[in-house]
C-alpha cells in the first residue's frame, strides 16, 4: 500500500527552501520514520512544508505523491488588512452573524473615516474638556497592528489620533476593553485548524490548543506597557514577570485548554456556548474568502487562529497566523503540538514507517488520574502520561487503515511518477472525482482523526440531501446556502442553552446533532 502512494524507499521531508524548520516539527517527522531531505543526493521529496506561500508554479507541478503545506489563495485570510476587509463585506451581506471581529480601519486607505470615529468620542463643550478629568478615560482605545509584522511586533494602543504614527500599511481597531480575566491576568487562545481541501470545502479544528497570558495584570491606566495587553508568548517570555508565581496563572504563560475548561469549572462558567460559537467563527471566516481559491490536490493549509474572549464569554477573533508557532519554549508546547501534527499527518493519509526504534511515544488523549487531581494554580505545566508501543504495531495498524480507506486505489507506481496531478476540472462530476495521489477523498471526510474534528461539512455528502446547494454549477463554492447553515446551527446552540440550562454536556451535544441532523462530533476542548 505504501508503495503504491509514495513509491518504494522512504517518505522524504523538506523544510522550507534552506532545510531548516521548527525543531518539534523535524522531531515528528522523524519519528515517523521520515527521511530528512537532502539537495545533494538528488532526492525527490514527498512533503515540502514552508513557513511561507509557494509560487502558482509549484501547485501546477506536483506529482501524485507530493504534497505541500499551502494552497493557492488559502492564505488571503492571514494579512490583517485583507481579513478585515473580508470580515466587512460579509457582515454587509449576511449581517450580525459576523459580528465576531472588532471594527478595524485599513490606514492610509481608510484614515478619514477612523478620524471621523474618534471625533465623536471627543467631549462635547470646553468646559467638559477642561473641567472634567474623566473625559480622557472615557475615550475608546484602539490597537495599531502593522500588516507586515508579526509576533507582535510593532503593535501599540492609543485613545487620541494624535498619538497615531504609521509608516507602512496598518490596521487600527477597536479594542476589546473588557476581556475575561484570570487572577487579573488577560489571555487568548490559539486554535489549530487544517483545511485539506477547499473544493468540497473541509475544515478541521483540534481539540487541544493553548491559552496564552500576559504577564503582568490588565490595566487600562498603562496602554504603553506591553505585558498587560499582548499575549504573544514570544513578547511575554522576556517580561520580567514570566518567571514568577502568578496569582491563579502560575509561572509561565502558556496553559492548555483543558486547563483552562478545568479553571471554568471551578469558576462556575457554562462554557458550552462558547465554544460552539467559536467553531462557527472558524467557518465564516475561511467562508470569507472560499469563493476565491481555486481548485487544487495535494495540498493543504495549518492556521493558527488567535481568539480573545471577553467577560461576557463572547469570543472575537483577533487574527489568523499562516505559520502557527511551533516552537517547544516550555511544556504545554510538547503536550499540544506534538500529538497535534501526528494527528494532522494521520488525517492527511502521510504513512508511518518502522523507524527501527524499540519503542514509539503515542500520546493518550484520556487525562491520567493526577490530572483529574491537579491543581490549577500549580506552578509546572503537566505533561500527560505515554503509552508505550512498538514502531512495527504502530506502523502496522496504520497500514490496515490506509488499505481500508484506499481498498479501490490500485494503481501501479511507476505510472504514478510518470503521471503530473491534472488540473481541476470545471464539470461538477470531475469535482467529485477528484482525490488526492494517495487516495484521500475530501468528498467523504472522516468525521475525526485522533483530536482533529470535522466542523465543515457539518454533513457528510452520502447524508445531506442539499449537499448540490453548497456549490453553483461550475462546482464552486456557494457561500449563500453554507452561512444559512452556519446561522441555523448558531441559533439552535443558543435555544438548547436557553431551554436545557441545566443538562450535560453530553446531552446538549445529542441534542444539536439531532437538531442539525449531523454526522460526526461536535468539537469541544477536553475537560
Amino acid at each position: 500500500m505504501l508503495e503504491e502512494c509514495f513509491g518504494e524507499g522512504p517518505f522524504i521531508f523538506r523544510l522550507n527552501d534552506t532545510g531548516s524548520g521548527p525543531l518539534l516539527l523535524t522531531q515528528v517527522c522523524l519519528e515517523r520514520g521520515w527521511k530528512e531531505f537532502n539537495p545533494l543526493n538528488n532526492d525527490q521529496w514527498n512533503l515540502w512544508w514552508k513557513t511561507s506561500g509557494f509560487p502558482i508554479s509549484h501547485h501546477r507541478t506536483l506529482y501524485a505523491w507530493q504534497y505541500i503545506n499551502h494552497i493557492p489563495k488559502g492564505s488571503a485570510i492571514c494579512r490583517k488588512d485583507n481579513l478585515a476587509r473580508y470580515l466587512k463585506c460579509m457582515r454587509k451581506v449576511y449581517g450580525s452573524i459576523y459580528d465576531f471581529s472588532p471594527a478595524g480601519y485599513n490606514l492610509p486607505l481608510e484614515y478619514t473615516k477612523l478620524a471621523a470615529e474618534c471625533s465623536r468620542s471627543r467631549p462635547i463643550s470646553v468646559k467638559e474638556a477642561v473641567g472634567d478629568e474623566r473625559h480622557f478615560d472615557d475615550k475608546p482605545v484602539w490597537i495599531c497592528k502593522p500588516v507586515s509584522q508579526s509576533q507582535g511586533r510593532g503593535i501599540f494602543l492609543f485613545r487620541k489620533l494624535s498619538e497615531l504614527t504609521y509608516d507602512s500599511n496598518t490596521i487600527v481597531q477597536r479594542y476589546i476593553e473588557r476581556p475575561l480575566l484570570i487572577g487579573g491576568y488577560k489571555f487568548d487562545l490559539r486554535l489549530y485548524v487544517c483545511i485539506p481541501s477547499y473544493h468540497p470545502l473541509t475544515i478541521y479544528l483540534y481539540r487541544e490548543g493553548i491559552t496564552r497570558f500576559g504577564t503582568d495584570k490588565f490595566s487600562l491606566n498603562d496602554l504603553r506597557n506591553p505585558f498587560r495587553h499582548l499575549t504573544n508568548s514570544s513578547i511575554n517570555k522576556l517580561g520580567p514577570g514570566y518567571g514568577e508565581m502568578k496569582e491563579r496563572v502560575g509561572s509561565g504563560c502558556k496553559w492548555t485548554l483543558r486547563r483552562l475548561r478545568r479553571y471554568f469549572l471551578q469558576a462556575g462558567l457554562s462554557d458550552w456556548l462558547l465554544w460552539q460559537r467559536i467553531s462557527v467563527l472558524v467557518i465564516l471566516t475561511v467562508l470569507s474568502n472560499a469563493t476565491q481559491v481555486p481548485q487544487t490536490v495535494n495540498c493543504f493549509e495549518f492556521f493558527g487562529f488567535d481568539v480573545l474572549i471577553d467577560n461576557t464569554l463572547r469570543p472575537w477573533l483577533l487574527e489568523v497566523n499562516l505559520g502557527p508557532a511551533l516552537g517547544n519554549d516550555c511544556d504545554v508546547d510538547t503536550l499540544v503540538k506534538k500529538p497535534m501534527l501526528h494527528d494532522m499527518f494521520d488525517l492527511l493519509g502521510f504513512p508511518l514507517h518502522n523507524t527501527g526504534l524499540s519503542v514509539f511515544d503515542i500520546w493518550k488523549d484520556n487525562p491520567t488520574d493526577n490530572e483529574e487531581n491537579e491543581n490549577l494554580s500549580d506552578v509546572k505545566c503537566h505533561i500527560k502520561e505515554t503509552t508505550k508501543a512498538s514502531v512495527l504495531q504502530a506502523a502496522n495498524k496504520w497500514r490496515r487503515k490506509q488499505r481500508k480507506l484506499s481498498a479501490t486505489l490500485r494503481v501501479n507506481s511507476s505510472s504514478r511518477r510518470k503521471n503530473r496531478v491534472l488540473s481541476a476540472s470545471k464539470c461538477d462530476e470531475c469535482r467529485r472525482k477528484r482525490r488526492w495521489g494517495n487516495g484521500r477523498d475530501w468528498n467523504s471526510a472522516p468525521c475525526s482523526e485522533g483530536g482533529w474534528i470535522r466542523i465543515w461539512p457539518m454533513k457528510t455528502a452520502e447524508n445531506d440531501t442539499n449537499n448540490n446547494n453548497y456549490y453553483n454549477c461550475n462546482g464552486n463554492v456557494s457561500v449563500k446556502h453554507m452561512v444559512a447553515e452556519v446561522i441555523k446551527f448558531s441559533r439552535l446552540a443558543k435555544e438548547i442553552v436557553k431551554k436545557h440550562p441545566n443538562v450535560s454536556e453530553c446531552q446538549r451535544n445529542e441534542y444539536l446533532l439531532q437538531g442539525m441532523e449531523m454526522s460526526g462530533d461536535i468539537w469541544l476542548p477536553p475537560v
